[in-house]
């Protein structure tokens, strides 16, 4: 399949590409290269292959269950070198 200039042109618009400097040339190119490619995959034989998907799964997530609130404190204090007044206590960095 051949793209035409017209098309590459209108991608162009489409995509707001500068359109100086002889752009047009490249992307036939470039999108030559990729449809060449895309033309290779189509011609693997796929007919041995079986979809992957997993059918038998009905939730793969994890029930949606409150918890108690937790305690800040509670959280922070086994971790934190120096609790002092509810927060972490730094050490000074600025005289």
């Amino acid at each position: 399949m051949a793209i035409s200039r017209k098309e590459i042109e209108h991608i162009a618009v489409l995509a707001r590409l500068d359109s100086t400097g002889g752009i047009f040339d490249r992307l036939a190119e470039d999108m030559q290269g990729i449809i060449g490619m895309v033309d290779k995959l189509q011609q693997l034989d796929l007919g041995d292959i079986t979809d992957q998907i997993d059918t038998e799964r009905k939730n793969a997530l994890r029930e949606d269950v409150a918890k108690p609130e937790s305690n800040p404190e509670e959280l922070i204090k086994p971790n934190a070198p120096d609790f002092q007044a509810g927060g972490v206590a730094v050490p000074r960095v600025v005289e």
